[in-house]
């Protein structure tokens, strides 16, 4: 579709020349895209400053990274302590605060949590000097005197941003700057989504207009100003992808996995649907050399399960078989972590699979195939709605490869009805506005719409 047909649409009531020109121009698009996503980081609610942690999981991996930096080990014990008397180790908002610690000690080669040794934070009380004392569990008898307590999310995280954020170590900086570099790869990875959609169309419409959507319209903008994993996730999935598709990189894209691995371990079941798109040409070598990356992650990630928690086996946060029935209708439709009640857009895409399975189908099942087994193995977790966070947390690293046949929309939407324009229109503007009011004020573990009932009422 190019700009002179898009044109006659306008006269419709579709977009106005405007709006035609800012998808049609990349430079005037690109710009656009690039302060939306990043002027986020900036916003809590309604007030403007430097960026901090909101939450969750956010402060637990703050502290691994300022473990590193300051300490230059991840014995956790000591750094939480600090934050407990005023240092900024586990973030800005939570400086003095009884922050429960996501940590736990190798006891006897056996993984002891926290929770089996201390009270619920609610439960502590204050010493002489104002600061939170960890109150011990009465019927506790595990001895962890001496121990290193090490944290129960993976350290990928830590040595990943490390080289960047050493010059900053032990100063406020270092929460911010983490954060951009979280922003950094939300940002980078709308940039190798757009490549990749420029291997199916050459409109710039379509590609600038499926990028916004997908960036904009999901809850990968609201991501962009979190420490989660997911953004660094998102950017070596798509990165990953973008190798194997761009470039046909068998080492590269296999390195690019290994270090999302080294956040998330069950980031490597990507590496099916990649060996099985090179194993239809039989490059077998290729496969091989796809291999490097993974090995050497899981080879480090043994080794560190061994250290600290007693066994190459025993991982920081064990995989907890749940009710995938549960887990899939919940992961499509639960209204505080749901797809579709976050992003309804994603019902027009899914029109368009079967013509991009039709006129691409190696491809297509191997972008299908990155989506599906991914949102199946979060789908067999028990906690597939990801604890305290906005939306669809645990599969947004790999919702812009369901995303990709977007390119359709805009050659699809002059064949529709009008009544079938409007109903598209209004789940485009729906998923923007559910995500704007995610990016900027962080509706956490409920849905933009109730958090707004609630105030208004």
């Amino acid at each position: 579709m190019n700009l002179k047909s898009a044109g006659k649409l306008s006269k419709d009531g579709w977009l106005s020349r405007n709006i035609l020109t800012f998808f049609s121009s990349d430079r005037i698009f690109l710009i656009s895209l690039v302060f939306l996503l990043f002027i986020p980081l900036f916003f809590h609610g309604p007030h403007f400053g430097v960026p901090y942690v909101k939450g969750g999981d956010e402060p637990h991996y703050l502290v691994m990274i300022n473990s590193l930096l300051i300490d230059g080990d991840l014995d956790l014990q000591n750094n939480y302590e600090s934050a407990r008397k005023g240092s900024w180790q586990v973030g800005k908002k939570y400086a003095g605060q009884a922050v429960d610690p996501h940590m736990g000690w190798n006891v006897g080669g056996k993984h002891v949590f926290w929770p089996e040794v201390y009270e619920d934070t609610n439960n502590w009380k204050k010493d002489a000097d104002g600061v939170y004392i960890p109150e011990r569990k009465l019927d506790a008898t595990i001895n962890i005197t001496g121990l290193p307590g090490y944290s129960i999310h993976p350290a990928g995280i830590a040595f990943l941003l490390a080289p960047f954020l050493w010059p900053f170590r032990g100063t406020p900086y270092t929460e911010p700057l983490a954060l951009l570099f979280s922003n950094l790869a939300v940002i980078l990875s709308a940039f190798l989504f757009r490549q990749i959609l420029q291997r199916y169309t050459k409109d710039m419409l379509a590609i600038n207009l499926g990028t916004f959507l997908t960036f904009l319209g999901l809850p990968l903008w609201a991501y962009g100003r979190t420490l989660f994993m997911e953004p660094f996730l998102l950017f070596f999935a798509v990165g990953t992808f973008y190798l194997v598709l761009e470039k046909k990189s068998g080492f590269w894209a296999g390195m690019a996995l290994g270090l999302g691995a080294l956040l998330k371990p069950n980031f490597l079941i990507l590496f099916f649907p990649l060996a099985l798109f090179y194993a239809e040409d039989k490059k077998i070598k290729t496969i091989l050399w796809m291999m490097v990356g993974p090995s050497l992650s899981a080879a480090a990630t043994f080794y560190t399960n061994a250290q600290w928690y007693g066994s190459p086996f025993t991982s920081a946060q064990p995989f907890h078989l749940g009710n995938i029935f549960q887990g899939v209708l919940g992961l499509l439709f639960s209204w505080n972590h749901g797809i579709i009640p976050f992003a309804p857009v994603v019902l027009l895409v899914v029109l368009f699979w079967k013509r991009f399975i039709s006129e691409h189908q190696s491809e297509a099942l191997l972008l299908g195939g990155g989506f599906l087994i991914y949102f199946l193995m979060m789908s067999l977790w028990e906690n597939w709605g990801g604890g305290w966070c906005y939306g669809p947390r645990l599969v947004s690293p790999v919702l812009a490869f369901l995303m990709i046949p977007i390119f359709y929309l805009p050659g699809a939407f002059s064949t529709w009805s009008k009544s079938l324009r409007w109903f598209a229109l209004a789940l485009c503007l729906l998923s923007l506005a559910f995500n704007l009011l995610g990016a900027m004020d962080g509706y956490w573990s409920s849905h933009p719409l109730t958090i707004l009932k609630s105030n208004i009422s």
